[in-house]
């Protein structure tokens, strides 16, 4: 009998990168024979990104008649322990190590086997008081911890994590089979939430050094978010003409294939989705080296350069003399072509499923 797995998410209908990695690994866990369900933790709708078929998409609890009963902290344990009894699960699987605070105690003496997965990393784990006490509750009881970067497990191992409670598995590319980007429009692109950890506002500063050097080379931000307003005026303020916003959009390939290169000045990430995205569309890559994530994507002056985290000045000659040399650029290109194959979804998929499968 082929196992059943839950996924469970805080809020399946977001249209993050931890929502849509969780669905891409469920979707193909589904299609190689997995019984799957993915759980969403709040009920505000149907999922954002396409689920198959042979997945289940259920729902926790409604705010509108159970957010005051959320805050008791045992209902939802509660909640939670009934759902996994009545379904019988074999494996348990928190889309984000902030859930372990309920998961671990719900899932106490029940035979289901737990795996918390860490989307971001270990300085990000300890930014609240939930998610150092979920960190202490999966250290203690949960069966594996599963990290998205080696240098993340160093963090982990030097915190007094136990290694063989650690498991490294990087994120799958969300791109498959897709066409490299011709690369024939002079456009430096950039995609993310326009929030303070994407650091969009570094990468304007960073332009500002070079939009009268940059010839007719255009900056495309694509994203959403709070900062939207804060980022426009930082780009009136610096009188940048060069520059671009456009909304997030569900067809994001067509803005690969209208860049030649890739951009990310991000403060902290997990494991950048957007860089593997580049890479799949052969675009060659300047990233800040910055925690975690880029140092395990980006090889230097392989596909892209990796500059000090902050340092703004080297990041805009690395990516200004980047634009004027096409030769360059190919090199780089052939580079992330190359690369990308070790994040294909069978490869990533085949780790999940040794270790699940360990777990018996």
């Amino acid at each position: 009998m082929n196992k059943k797995i839950c996924f469970l998410n805080g809020v399946v209908a977001h249209s993050g990168g931890t929502e849509r990695v969780g669905i891409m690994i469920a979707n193909a866990l589904a299609q190689r024979g997995f019984d799957v369900t993915i759980l969403s933790f709040w009920d505000y709708g149907q999922p954002f990104f396409s689920v198959d078929e042979r997945v289940t998409v259920d729902h926790l609890l409604k705010p509108a008649t159970e957010g005051k009963l959320y805050r008791t902290f045992l209902y939802p344990v509660w909640k939670l322990r009934r759902y996994v009894k009545n379904h019988d699960f074999d494996v348990f699987i928190d889309i984000d190590s902030v859930l372990a605070y309920w998961t671990t105690w719900a899932l106490r003496g029940l035979p289901c086997r737990h795996i918390v997965w860490d989307h971001f990393n270990y300085v990000h784990a300890q930014s609240e008081h939930k998610r150092i006490k979920a960190l202490q509750l999966t250290m203690r009881h949960a069966d594996t911890l599963v990290l998205l970067t080696q240098q993340d497990r160093r963090m982990y191992l030097e915190g007094g994590f136990p290694a063989d409670k650690l498991r490294v598995i990087n994120n799958p590319s969300p791109f498959e089979h897709v066409t490299p980007s011709p690369r024939v429009e002079h456009t430096v692109l950039a995609v993310g939430r326009l929030t303070e950890q994407k650091g969009f506002d570094r990468l304007i500063a960073a332009w500002s050094r070079i939009e009268d050097r940059a010839g007719d080379w255009k900056l495309a931000i694509v994203g959403s978010g709070e900062l939207e307003s804060e980022l426009k005026r930082q780009v009136d303020d610096f009188g940048l003409s060069n520059v671009r916003f456009i909304p997030a959009t569900s067809n994001i390939e067509q803005w690969y294939d209208n860049a030649s290169i890739y951009a990310m000045t991000s403060r902290f990430e997990g494991f950048p989705m957007v860089l593997l995205e580049a890479m799949a569309k052969g675009l060659p890559i300047v990233a800040y080296d910055c925690l975690t994530g880029p140092s395990e994507l980006v090889d230097d002056d392989v596909n892209g350069h990796l500059v000090q985290d902050g340092d703004e000045e080297r990041f805009a000659e690395n990516l200004l003399s980047l634009m004027w040399n096409r030769q360059l650029q190919d090199r780089y290109s052939y580079g992330a072509l190359r690369l990308i194959s070790d994040f294909s979804i069978n490869a990533i998929t085949r780790q999940w499923e040794e270790l699940i499968d360990g777990l018996a």
